[in-house]
């Protein structure tokens, strides 16, 4: 072998180990690329096996419901003073065209109840509430006592453990202690009738809150969850007894689009949620009154026709009475009686505060951006122009200035 030719056989040798080290290097790219975005790889690995093929050679995967563990509640820093502790800035409209999803996110669990300045003031108007009207805002089927018992359970063991500064027990365990309203209330729950269920556990907590099984006495609806106990204290115009006992989609009958857009989807997610996994979702809505509990006059009827209504005024409008409402909506199922516990927080602005974090046009456009038939069923037409107008700073209506006192609302 001359030397030429034992050139030309290491270079052949070099080339050819260089070009496979190519050739699998390429076939790491993907694996490379998943380790580094925690297996999010946008490329899809080589296989020789192709796409519309079937093959016997390993089984095929099944997907495993998924499970959570009962979360650790810790306690609140020592510090913590609730009369410090503003209400959250939900902001959830967008300054585009209304798209109708569920839009629901991941809840940390500590965040399913809160504490924040309003809890007193809410409390003592629920009590007023339920009080002179109950018959108007709490319910419960017989089926779902069992689930509302557990949430009873459910809702003191968190105060306790979430904030003991404010909520304790006394006589060997036996009664719980409300250190902000300084009333007290039986641990044991087996011996309460269900009115003492309801109430109880809603002068305890700022939210209301709701409780639903799937079992339906209607079998074109038994595949849908039944409202089966309330109380609800701040409804944002309806009535919540006349909602009991009906299935998700009679409840959610006047809503526009519900069938062709939420139906399934709502129907999935309640089947779907499981014990100890916490979700959370936004709604807003503009309400230009002071009332916090609305059984009516926030949407429009059936009968209702969007040419009869005389529009508000803006001359003659307090925008520190004129509010952003939203409603804060936490979803769990219980672990001993699989019932759905959702909650309901509603957090009101005035539009005067809305202005002022400069947020005005995104409001104006999200206010645009609702359908034709979702705006009559929010009855835009009635408030809309006054409040874009203002919000644009077209207007002051009655006065300029932002209300710094907080504002008590009328029952």
């Amino acid at each position: 072998m001359n030397q030429a030719t034992s050139v030309f056989i290491n270079y052949s040798s070099a080339v050819m180990l260089g070009l496979t080290a190519l050739f699998l290097i390429n076939r790491a790219i993907p694996q490379i690329q998943d380790l580094i975005n925690g297996g999010k790889s946008r490329v899809k690995p080589y296989s020789s096996v192709p796409s519309n093929a079937t093959t016997t050679s390993r089984p095929v995967a099944t997907k495993q419901p998924r499970t959570f563990e009962p979360p650790i509640i810790h306690p609140v820093e020592n510090d913590f003073d609730l009369t410090e502790v503003e209400p959250y800035p939900f902001r959830p409209f967008k300054n585009k065209k209304y798209n109708m999803t569920m839009a629901t996110r991941r809840l940390d669990p500590e965040e399913f109840f809160v504490l924040e300045r309003t809890y007193l003031n809410r409390i003592n108007l629920k009590k007023k509430i339920l009080k002179e009207r109950p018959q108007n805002h709490m319910i419960c089927h017989e089926s779902a006592i069992p689930a509302l018992r557990e949430i009873y359970d459910t809702t003191f063991d968190f105060l306790l453990k979430r904030f003991p500064m404010y909520f304790e027990t006394i006589d060997d365990g036996k009664t719980f202690h409300n250190k902000i309203t300084g009333d007290w209330f039986p641990m044991d729950n087996t011996k309460l009738s269900v009115d003492e269920l309801l109430v109880n556990v809603s002068l305890n907590v700022e939210e209301d809150f709701l409780f639903m099984l799937k079992n339906s006495d209607d079998p074109d609806f038994s595949h849908e969850y039944m409202l089966r106990g309330t109380v609800t204290c701040f409804p944002g115009g309806f009535d919540p007894v006349a909602k009991a006992n009906l299935p998700l989609t009679k409840i959610h009958g006047p809503v526009p689009h519900y069938k062709t857009k939420l139906q399934t989807s709502m129907n999935k997610f309640f089947t779907r949620l499981q014990p100890y996994e916490y979700i959370v979702r936004n709604n807003w809505s503009i309400q230009p009154h002071t009332k916090l509990s609305a059984l009516s006059g926030n949407h429009a009827s059936k009968d209702d026709k969007e040419e009869d209504i005389v529009p508000l005024n803006v001359n003659e409008l307090d925008f520190n009475k004129v509010f952003l409402r939203v409603e804060k909506q936490c979803f769990t199922r219980l672990p001993k009686t699989g019932a759905i516990f959702m909650l309901i927080r509603t957090y009101t602005t005035p539009l005067s505060k809305i202005r002022a974090e400069g947020r005005g046009n995104d409001l104006c456009g999200a206010i645009d951006g609702l359908d034709q038939e979702l705006g009559v069923y929010k009855r835009r037409a009635y408030w809309g122009n006054a409040a874009k107008s203002y919000l644009k700073y077209e207007t002051d209506g009655l006065t300029s200035e932002v209300s710094q006192e907080e504002f008590w609302f009328e029952n």
